[in-house]
C-alpha cells in the first residue's frame, strides 16, 4: 500500500508550517511509519528536530536534481520520526529545476520508491508558491493550510486558493484539501474570534480545524528539537494536532 502524502502550505511566513509538521509527524510516529520532508530552504524543520546538516549528508537537494535516492537521504530523528533534511542549497536546487522537463513532477517522481516504506508522508512547504511549493501540490494527496489567527495572514489565503485550483486543473486532479488550521489563536479575543468567524463563513466548503493556542512553549520545543507532545504534553496545545490526525487517519 502506498503512503498518504499530506503537504502543509501556504505561501506566507510565521503561520506554524513548520511546528505544525513538527507536531503532526511527532504524533504520526506513535502510531507508525512517518517520514517528513524539509521542502523550505531555510531548513526549519530539519534544525527543529534536533538535526545539524553536514557537509556529507544528503539532502532534499540532491534529491529533487536526481543526484540521490529519497531512501538514501533519510535519516533518524530523536523523536522517532524520518526526516529528509533540507539546507540553504535547496534554493539553488529550485533553480535548477526550471531547466528539467516535467519540473512540476520531479518530486513526485522521486518520491516514489518511499511511498510503500511509509504509512504517511508530510511535506513543509517554503513560504511562496514557487517551484518547490507546486512540486509538493502535484505530489500531494491532501493538503493542510495553516493560517494565523489575524486577518493580514487571511490576504494571501485567495491566492493559494487559486493555485490549489490550478493545480488540481493541470497537475494533480486527486488533490484534496484536508482542512485549514487556525494557528497562534489568543483565547478570548476579538481578533481571534472574528478571524475564526470569517474562515467559516468564505470558505464553507473547507473543513475549520479547532485553533491551535498562541504559546511560547511551541518555539522551546523547536529549540529543543522535540514535537509538542513530547516537549510539553498539555491538551490544549497538542489536542488540535490530535484531531488533524484522526482527520488524515480517516481518509487513509
Amino acid at each position: 500500500m502506498l503512503s498518504m502524502i499530506i503537504a502543509i502550505a501556504n505561501q506566507k511566513g510565521g503561520v506554524a508550517k513548520t511546528t505544525s509538521t513538527l507536531a503532526l509527524g511527532g504524533l504520526r510516529a506513535q502510531q507508525g511509519s512517518c517520514l517528513a520532508i524539509d521542502l523550505d530552504p531555510q531548513g526549519n524543520l530539519t534544525t527543529g528536530l534536533g538535526v545539524n546538516v553536514t557537509d556529507d549528508q544528503l539532502t532534499a537537494y540532491e534529491v529533487i536534481t536526481e543526484q540521490a535516492e529519497a531512501l538514501d537521504a533519510v535519516i533518524k530523528t530523536k523523536s522517532g520520526l524520518d526526516l529528509l533534511p533540507a539546507d540553504i542549497s535547496l534554493a539553488k536546487g529550485e533553480t535548477e529545476l526550471l531547466s528539467k522537463v516535467g519540473n512540476f513532477y520531479i518530486l513526485k517522481e522521486r518520491l516514489e520508491p518511499a511511498q510503500s516504506h511509509y504509512q504517511h508522508i508530510l511535506i513543509d512547504c517554503p513560504p511562496s508558491l514557487g517551484l518547490l511549493t507546486v512540486n509538493a501540490l502535484a505530489a500531494a494527496d491532501r493538503l493542510l493550510i495553516p493560517v494565523q489567527c489575524q486577518f493580514f495572514a487571511l490576504k494571501g489565503l485567495e491566492a493559494l486558493l487559486d493555485t490549489i485550483q490550478s493545480v488540481k486543473k493541470r497537475l494533480n486532479p486527486n488533490l484534496q484539501i484536508l482542512g485549514v488550521l487556525p494557528t497562534m489563536a489568543e483565547k478570548n479575543t476579538v481578533m481571534t474570534q472574528d478571524v475564526l468567524s470569517t474562515l467559516k463563513n468564505q470558505l464553507e466548503a473547507i473543513k475549520i480545524f479547532d485553533p491551535v493556542p498562541k504559546s511560547v512553549k511551541f518555539a522551546e520545543s523547536n529549540l529543543a528539537g522535540e514535537p509538542i507532545h513530547q516537549y510539553a504534553g498539555e491538551w490544549r496545545l497538542v489536542q488540535p494536532y490530535r484531531s488533524v490526525i484522526q482527520a488524515i487517519q480517516s481518509e487513509s
